[in-house]
C-alpha cells in the first residue's frame, strides 16, 4: 500500500476524498430523512372520535285522549249538564242529558189514555144497562100470564141480548185500546230523556255553548308529547327508542318512548317549506299538560371525516406512534358513519392522503 502510495499519491488522497465525502453526504441524508419524517409525525392534524350531541326537537305536552261532546239537537232539548268543570269522570258516567219530546208529545199521549178510558167506561156502563134490563124484562115476563104479552117480552129480551153482546165486546175492545194507549205513553215518557255518557276517563272540561265550540271535553289523566320532526332528521326518528325530555326551562326532565312517527307531512304552507312531520313519545312521568318541552335524542352513531380514510383504512395514533387501521364506514350527509374499527376517543390523522407510510 505505501508502495502504491508513493507511485500514485494524488490518486489516493482524491480517491479518499470522494468516499467520504459520499459517506457523509449518505449520512447526512439519513439523518434528514429520520428528522423530516419525525416532523411530519408530529404535525399532522388529528381527529378524535368522539360521541355526537343529542338530537333535539321541538314538543308539546298533550293528552293521550281527548273527546269533544257538543250539543246534538237530534236527541232533543238539552236539559242539563250534569257534571262540573274539573270533574273528575270514569268511563260510562252520565254527562248531558236531553229532552227528547215536548210537552205537547205527552199531553197528547196522555189524551189519549183518557179518551181510552172514557170509552170503557161507556162501554162497561152499556153492559150494566143490558144487564139490568134484561133482568127487568125477565121479572116481567115471569109476572105475566097472557101469551101475548110474553111473546112481546120475549122479542124484547132477545133484542136486549144482542144490544147486551154487542156492549160486552165494546168493553173488550175499549180495554184492548186502553191498553195500547198507556203502553204509548209509558214508552214516551221513556225515551222522553236521553243521556249521554262518557266515552273514556278523564277530567271535565266545560266549554261553551256554541255552534263552533263543545259543551264539555273529557280529557285523560295520561299525556303524551306531540313532537314535530323536519324531513332533514326524519331517519333518525326510530319507534320505541329513548328518549329525554325537558321542559324550556329545564327545572324539569322525565325520560320517555317514542311511540309513533307519522308517514304523512303537516300540511304545507308553499313548496319552498319544508316537510314536517308528527311523532308521539309516552312519558314515564307526567308533565302539566299544554307544556313545551324539547326533546332529546342521543345519536349512537360516531361520525368521521371522509378525508381520514384511505383504500379502507385509517391511521390511528397510539402512544408515539402511528397505525394502520381497517374500518368499515357507510357515508351520510357527506360525513361517514363508523360501522365498525374504531371507538370513542381514537385520534387519527384527519388527511390520511398526506400520510406517508
Amino acid at each position: 500500500m505505501k508502495q502504491v502510495y508513493k507511485k500514485h499519491p494524488l490518486f489516493i488522497i482524491l480517491t479518499t476524498i470522494v468516499i467520504a465525502v459520499i459517506a457523509g453526504s449518505a449520512i447526512l441524508s439519513a439523518l434528514f430523512l429520520t428528522k423530516d419524517k419525525k416532523s411530519k409525525a408530529t404535525t399532522y392534524a388529528l381527529y378524535t372520535v368522539k360521541q355526537q350531541a343529542d338530537s333535539i326537537f321541538k314538543g308539546r305536552v298533550v293528552a293521550t285522549s281527548t273527546t269533544e261532546y257538543r250539543e246534538d239537537k237530534t236527541l232533543g232539548e238539552l236539559e242539563k249538564i250534569q257534571v262540573s268543570d274539573g270533574q273528575e269522570v270514569k268511563a260510562g258516567d252520565v254527562l248531558l242529558t236531553y229532552n227528547r219530546l215536548s210537552t205537547t208529545d205527552i199531553s197528547s199521549a196522555a189524551f189519549a189514555v183518557k179518551n181510552a178510558e172514557n170509552e170503557l167506561a161507556n162501554a162497561q156502563e152499556d153492559v150494566a144497562e143490558a144487564s139490568n134490563k134484561d133482568a127487568t124484562l125477565r121479572d116481567k115476563f115471569a109476572k105475566t100470564s097472557e101469551d101475548s104479552e110474553k111473546d112481546l117480552i120475549n122479542d124484547q129480551i132477545s133484542v136486549n141480548n144482542e144490544t147486551w153482546k154487542a156492549a160486552e165486546r165494546s168493553v173488550v175492545a175499549a180495554n184492548l185500546a186502553l191498553e195500547q194507549t198507556q203502553a204509548t205513553l209509558t214508552n214516551e215518557k221513556t225515551q222522553q230523556t236521553v243521556t249521554v255518557k262518557a266515552k273514556t276517563a278523564g277530567v271535565v272540561v266545560i266549554g261553551s255553548k256554541s255552534e263552533t265550540s263543545p259543551l264539555l271535553s273529557v280529557v285523560s289523566r295520561e299525556k303524551i308529547v306531540d313532537g314535530i320532526v323536519t324531513e332533514y332528521d326524519y331517519e333518525k326518528i326510530k319507534v320505541n327508542a329513548g328518549v329525554t325530555v325537558k321542559t324550556v326551562d329545564l327545572k324539569q326532565k322525565v325520560t320517555g318512548k317514542i311511540l309513533y312517527l307519522s308517514d304523512v307531512p303537516e300540511n304545507i304552507a308553499d313548496a319552498t317549506t319544508s316537510s314536517k312531520y308528527v311523532f308521539k313519545v309516552s312519558l314515564d312521568q307526567s308533565l302539566q299538560n299544554g307544556y313545551t318541552v324539547q326533546v332529546y335524542l342521543p345519536n349512537e352513531g360516531l361520525y368521521i371525516p371522509k378525508s381520514a380514510v384511505k383504500l379502507g383504512r385509517v391511521y390511528v395514533k397510539r402512544g408515539g406512534k402511528f397505525s394502520k387501521q381497517v374500518v368499515e364506514t357507510k357515508e351520510v350527509d357527506g360525513r361517514l358513519l363508523l360501522l365498525s374499527g374504531l371507538k370513542v376517543g381514537d385520534k387519527l390523522v384527519k388527511e390520511a392522503a398526506d400520510y406517508v407510510d
